[in-house]
């Protein structure tokens, strides 16, 4: 493009900014230049990107003038003057076009445009929910708009991450309403009764099931609302509430907004899942989920379920079902069966080995708890600390060292006298899965002299506390759960030795020793 057409084309650009205030103008200063109405719309439909953007805003100050003034509002009343009343039909229309308008700029390519159309579409819901307030002399919310919002946000492939912090950061965070109806429409949305085409005037073509963009964008939202509403505390409405308002409306009700907290994560947690949300919902499952529920007891068979899968699954599941058992006094039949047979050797090497073990910290810690049942874990941890690398040895070693202080009447384990071919009378039952039956309390932890013998001799040091007396208090267990072979080698070649090693070999005394070739030839 040459020089003079570039400077035509920005002259052209600066006129149709200057044309859409002209208009803006005219409509607000006379209701008889209404009809500028369609051409601003038609230059915000205009590749001008420059010239679409400030015909877009214009449009907004106009229709929140327009509600302001109430001219956009539909009456019940039959209008007197047929000609303001089509007048009103026309702007209605026109209104929804602009509405329409931002929605499909939700899904703009640009973060930026995205984020300045949720801006807009809000703005217009506070000016749409104040004179409809006014109208009803009470609080209302125009749910009807923020639903086609969150619809449009949470199904679309071209959210960015910029719009989605935007809505959390900028309003969800900051405003009980939008909070309250957020969770609502999740919980509508994922309902398979819902139909997005009802109410709208067309034919219903809704799919069978929830989009996976749907489920991936609600999370990602739902996980990043950190504000909880508080009766205690005074509420931030985004709609403003009529003073003349009698009674009070669900949004400073704190029980409605447990309600709708509980209905959308439930609604969410009965949608296909994929396997990175399925464990980031347990992850969070205990902090930021049971403690906001209506009945936090809902949750039992999504929890169940999750532990019974087996794999890393069941362990994030732990979490959430030991606080239902106990702050919820959840019934859990056979929990520490099911505990038990998690606690193999694949346990030392998954993501979540420090979580696990510090849960069955807590699990045991109970001192009514039968004898039994902890030897039981004392000797599955005790056999398999003889195949776990370094850094489940010495996460089992200690843990088990707890359990016999917490436990004085399995002390018996390393007491008990054995043959010398105790590894094959061993009445210890491993495949076991009931732990009454497995014949632990009758055994004894002859794994522990053994892994008085470890090759790694940190191991070895940490395994003879048990043939020393029992003076020692329990270990923080938090101390041995973060050791990998990194940590044990750093901690190696980081100490420095009090004298240097002892080597069998004999220094040199002369540059070459007498009967090598190499004398021989020096002699030459």
């Amino acid at each position: 493009m040459s020089l003079k057409r570039k400077h035509a084309s920005a002259k052209d650009d600066k006129s149709t900014v200057e044309r859409v205030h002209k208009l803006e103008a005219n409509v607000l200063s006379s209701h008889q230049n209404l009809n500028d109405i369609v051409e601003i719309y038609n230059i915000a439909q205009s590749t001008n990107a420059e010239a679409a953007f400030t015909a877009v805003n214009s449009l907004g100050r106009i229709y929140s003038a327009m509600w302001t003034k109430g001219l956009l509002k539909r009456t019940k009343q039959p209008q007197q003057d047929a000609a303001a009343a089509k007048v009103g039909e026309w702007l209605r229309d026109n209104y929804r076009q602009y509405t329409d308008l931002l929605r499909s700029m939700l899904g703009h390519q640009e973060a930026p445009i995205q984020v300045t159309a949720l801006r807009l579409h809000v703005q217009m819901m506070d000016k749409e929910g104040q004179a409809l307030g006014r109208a009803a002399g009470s609080y209302v919310f125009p749910n009807d708009s923020f639903l086609e919002i969150v619809e449009t946000v949470l199904n679309s492939d071209a959210t960015s991450e910029h719009l989605l912090r935007t809505l959390v950061d900028s309003y969800l965070n900051s405003y009980d309403d939008l909070r309250l109806y957020f969770y609502r429409n999740v919980a509508k949305l994922a309902s398979p009764d819902y139909d997005p085409f009802k109410n709208r005037g067309k034919k219903s073509a809704r799919k069978d099931t929830v989009s996976d963009t749907f489920v991936r964008q609600a999370f990602a939202v739902m996980s990043q609302i950190r504000t909880v509403f508080s009766a205690d505390s005074d509420s931030s409405l985004w709609i403003a509430q009529p003073k003349a308002s009698g009674n009070e409306p669900d949004v400073v009700r704190a029980s409605a907004h447990t309600r709708a907290f509980s209905e959308a994560w439930l609604a969410l947690m009965r949608l296909p899942l994929t396997a990175d949300i399925y464990k980031q919902i347990l992850l969070t499952m205990h902090k930021r989920i049971v403690p906001y529920m209506a009945d936090a007891k809902s949750l039992m068979d999504f929890l169940s379920t999750s532990y019974e899968t087996g794999g890393a699954v069941s362990l994030l599941a732990l979490n959430g079902l030991f606080t239902l058992m106990t702050e919820h006094n959840l019934n859990y039949p056979n929990f520490y069966e099911k505990l038990y047979a998690l606690l193999d050797r694949n346990v030392f090497h998954v993501k979540y080995r420090a979580r696990f073990f510090r849960l069955l910290e807590t699990f045991l810690g109970s001192s009514h708890l039968p004898a039994y049942l902890v030897a039981a874990f004392a000797k599955r941890l005790a056999r398999l600390a003889l195949f776990a690398p370094p850094a489940g040895a010495v996460t089992a070693i200690p843990l088990i060292y707890n359990l016999l202080k917490a436990h004085p009447s399995c002390m018996v384990l390393i007491h008990r006298m054995s043959e010398d071919d105790a590894e094959s009378t061993d009445p210890f039952v491993e495949d076991e899965p009931d732990l009454a039956k497995c014949n632990a309390l009758q055994s004894s932890l002859w794994e522990l002299e053994s892994l008085q013998h470890h090759y790694y001799p940190n191991i070895a040091t940490l395994a003879r506390l048990f043939s020393e007396p029992f003076h020692k208090p329990q270990f923080m267990l938090e101390d041995f759960l973060d050791h990998t072979y990194a940590t044990f080698f750093e901690s190696d070649t980081g100490r420095k030795s009090k004298k240097p090693p002892a080597l069998a070999t004999q220094p040199p005394i002369s540059l070459v020793r007498a009967g090598d070739a190499l004398s021989d030839f020096m002699a030459v």
